[in-house]
């Protein structure tokens, strides 16, 4: 499914975003490189949107992402390639529940709006914790449902509604933009999230929201 939709995946975040998505990317590396950490795991990266932003505001740090889909590298690296970026950041294929990287490879360790699609949640912050440091931190960036008597049923109108629609005729993929609101419907809320961090053994663990709870920055230390 991601692979079909890669050509015009950035297009459609900004577009059903109305561009919002790269403010909330800018808070999740603004956190990350408060640390000044060096090693960088972006998980789930796609087309490589929060490695390219690590990359500005961290130039002495080394990026890699790794994602499943091979189209949405393949636009990744195109993107990475322009911007003269090659030799800080890597992108490769593989399984965010099965990290073919040793333990406590990286200082940092973020996912961007990939975590809904993990098989297992459980098994993909296991990983996390696994790879990261001692010290070092899991910085992840989600959507939610905001409550609230009137922007709560506005969003989920436009949610259920006008985005599958507008994503399914600029895609031409009828599954995508259908699965994009239903994974977030069955997403643990922050709470309950947050506590699954902890049972990986996270400590510190906190959300901030976002735009009134359409998405949450989780924040997480390996102690």
């Amino acid at each position: 499914m991601f692979d079909s939709i890669a050509p015009r995946y950035d297009l459609l975040n900004h577009l059903l975003s109305f561009g919002v998505d790269r403010l909330w990317r800018r808070r999740l590396v603004a956190g990350v490189a408060a640390e000044g950490p060096s090693r960088i795991l972006d998980v789930a990266a796609g087309t490589g949107d929060v490695a390219i932003a690590l990359a500005r505001r961290l130039p002495q740090a080394r990026i890699t992402g790794i994602d499943l889909s091979d189209e949405m590298l393949a636009v990744g690296r195109g993107k990475v390639a322009r911007r003269g970026l090659d030799d800080r950041i890597g992108l490769v294929q593989g399984d965010a529940e099965k990290l073919p990287f040793s333990d406590g490879a990286f200082d940092a360790v973020t996912i961007g709006f990939g975590i809904r699609n993990f098989g297992s949640i459980e098994a993909g912050l296991a990983e996390a914790f696994r790879v990261l440091r001692r010290g070092g931190r899991l910085s992840i960036l989600e959507f939610s449902t905001p409550r609230g008597r009137f922007f709560g049923p506005l969003y989920r109108f436009y949610f259920h509604r006008i985005l599958p629609l507008v994503g399914r005729l600029v895609s031409r993929d009828k599954a995508a933009y259908t699965y994009l609101p239903e994974s977030v419907d069955h997403f643990p809320d922050n709470l309950l999230f947050l506590r699954l961090m902890e049972q990986a053994g996270f400590t510190g663990c906190r959300a901030r929201r976002q735009m009134r709870g359409i998405a949450y920055i989780y924040e997480g230390r390996k102690e």
